[in-house]
C-alpha cells in the first residue's frame, strides 16, 4: 500500500535581539542650614551715673578720669559682638530729654551728655567697619534713638561679621564737658540753670543685620 503524504519544513528566521544597558542610581541628599548668629553682650560699665557736688565739676564736667578721657574705666561701658552676617548697631536715648526722678516736669538736654567710641578688638574703624555718625572720630551728644553709630563695610572681604574678639568696643561716656557736638555751654552757665534733681533715661543699643 503506498500512501501519499505531505511533507512541510519550517524555517525560523534568527529573531533580532538587543543588548539592554544595566544601571543604578543612588541619592545623597547634601543640605546646608545657616542658623542666624547674633549677640550683643555688655561686659562692664552697664550703669552709668554722673554725680555733680563740686563747682569745678559744673564748670568744667564730668569725663572717664576727671580730666584726661578714656584714663578710667569708672565711666566706661564695654560690649562685643558675636554675629555670622554683616551687622549694624543703633543707639539712643529712649527718652527726648534727661527726666527729673524727683519732679518729672524737671527735664535736661540729652547733648548734656557725650561720648566717644572705641573698638578694642581686631576690627577696625575703615576697614571692617564704618563710623557713619563719627562717634570713633571724636565726642558726640548722646542722640535720642536711633542713630546708627557702627556700620559694617561693603566690601567683599572686610564683612564685620566676626566673633567677640573681632568686634569689641568701648563708650567713653562724659557729662557737662562741652565737647565735640555736645551742648557747648557748661551746666553752671546755662540759663535757666538746671533744677537740682537725679535725671536720668535708658540708653538703648540695638543689633541687627543688614
Amino acid at each position: 500500500m503506498i500512501i501519499a503524504g505531505t511533507f512541510g519544513v519550517l524555517v525560523f528566521a534568527p529573531s533580532e535581539v538587543e543588548a539592554q544597558p544595566v544601571s543604578d542610581r543612588a541619592v545623597i541628599p547634601v543640605a546646608v542650614t545657616l542658623n542666624q548668629v547674633l549677640r550683643l553682650n555688655i561686659t562692664n560699665g552697664g550703669n552709668i551715673e554722673f554725680v555733680f557736688n563740686q563747682i569745678d565739676q559744673y564748670t568744667n564736667g564730668i569725663n572717664s578720669g576727671g580730666g584726661v578721657a578714656g584714663a578710667s574705666a569708672f565711666y566706661n561701658t564695654e560690649f562685643d559682638i558675636a554675629s555670622s552676617t554683616r551687622w549694624e548697631l543703633d543707639m539712643g536715648a529712649e527718652d527726648a530729654n534727661f527726666i527729673g526722678v524727683d519732679d518729672p516736669v524737671n527735664t535736661l538736654n540729652l547733648n548734656n551728655v557725650g561720648f566717644q567710641l572705641v573698638t578694642t578688638g581686631a576690627h577696625t574703624v575703615g576697614a571692617e567697619l564704618l563710623d557713619p555718625a563719627t562717634a570713633f572720630a571724636g565726642v558726640i551728644a548722646l542722640p535720642a534713638f536711633a542713630v546708627t553709630v557702627i556700620g559694617g563695610s561693603a566690601v567683599a572681604g572686610n564683612s564685620n561679621a566676626g566673633d567677640e574678639t573681632d568686634n569689641a568696643f568701648r563708650i567713653e561716656w562724659r557729662a557737662g564737658t562741652a565737647e565735640g557736638t555736645m551742648n557747648a555751654t557748661a551746666l553752671i552757665d546755662q540759663v535757666p540753670s538746671p533744677e537740682p534733681d537725679r535725671y536720668v533715661t535708658n540708653v538703648l543699643l540695638d543689633l541687627e543685620q543688614f
